[in-house]
């Protein structure tokens, strides 16, 4: 009896020593095959790290290397962002109730039209929505599961993620995509535009019914209408510059809006910084870069 109360502790200290050792091995196994990688900056030195504010003009594929252009059955649908090696963030009302296998994403492709040599192409496996409300427009968010990581060598950045629960009001953003333009036609080449994030509270106060707006919902645009996100831009990101390394965040997904760029009606975005935890633990198994 004595004996054996004496080793007791010796086995235990064993045991311990092996599950330590076998969650270090698990640990490894699961970052030891991602690459070293930072996240919302462009690859090119020669572009400056800070974006030009342009207001609804065409710009450079280059600027954006997480910009994802969502083909559903061959026809281009929405926008989309890079978010790690194997996960696409973008709108739920884009992708709900679809086969996933029938969508396509395309990253680095500067025309929606014709195909670049360069563009990068994957399949989708998987969508992932969260209590996705249609009625309200609210939760507006999925993931798509690429079929295959997006590898290092075909130089693309996935776009940072915002620390939860961080807030930007009053700041001024960029929205990209290929929505809509005055012609009442999908713009072929990427469009950007620089929108001012308003409270909830200014949201509220103008045209939308104050229900219409949820904590889930950001709102950016001008109040006096003329420029803004329209169709086709659904599911891209609104992003903003982080001030301290001048990588770019997004903050919010395009969701909705009453019609496109009228008076006292700014666009509306799944506010992501309400699902950054639920983001990160959907993509558990993906490799993240250092934001």
């Amino acid at each position: 009896m004595h004996a054996l109360s004496h080793c007791a502790p010796l086995y235990w200290k064993l045991v311990l020593v092996l599950l330590v050792s076998l969650c270090s091995l698990i640990s490894a196994q699961e970052n030891g095959g991602c690459p070293a990688c930072v996240c919302g900056k462009h690859s090119d030195p020669s572009l400056p790290n800070t974006l030009r504010v342009i207001g609804g003009n065409t710009s450079d594929i280059d600027r954006f290397p997480w910009m994802a252009a969502l083909y559903y059955r061959e026809r281009f649908t929405c926008g989309g962002s890079l978010i790690n090696d194997r996960y696409i963030l973008t709108a739920a009302h884009c992708v709900v109730r679809l086969d996933a296998a029938e969508f396509e994403v395309y990253l680095r492709r500067s025309n929606i039209v014709t195909l670049n040599v360069d563009a990068v192409h994957r399949r989708v496996l998987r969508i992932i929505t969260n209590l996705y409300q249609q009625l309200r427009n609210n939760n507006d968010l999925a993931l798509l599961l690429l079929k295959e990581p997006i590898r290092v060598e075909d130089g693309l950045v996935p776009i940072c993620l915002p620390v939860d629960g961080s807030t930007f009001d009053g700041r001024e953003a960029i929205v990209t995509g290929w929505g809509t333009t005055e012609s009442g036609e999908l713009s072929e080449h990427l469009q950007q535009l620089t929108v001012p994030i308003l409270t909830n509270q200014q949201c509220r106060k103008s045209g939308y019914f104050r229900f219409q707006i949820t904590a889930k919902m950001l709102c950016a645009g001008y109040l006096e209408g003329g420029r803004d996100s329209c169709q086709g831009d659904s599911g891209g990101p609104l992003q903003l510059t982080k001030s301290e390394s001048g990588q770019q965040q997004i903050v919010g997904v395009v969701s909705w809006g009453k019609a496109c760029a009228q008076r006292n009606y700014p666009g509306v975005y799944a506010r992501v910084t309400r699902f950054v935890s639920w983001i990160r633990r959907q993509s558990r198994g993906a490799c993240w870069c250092t934001g």
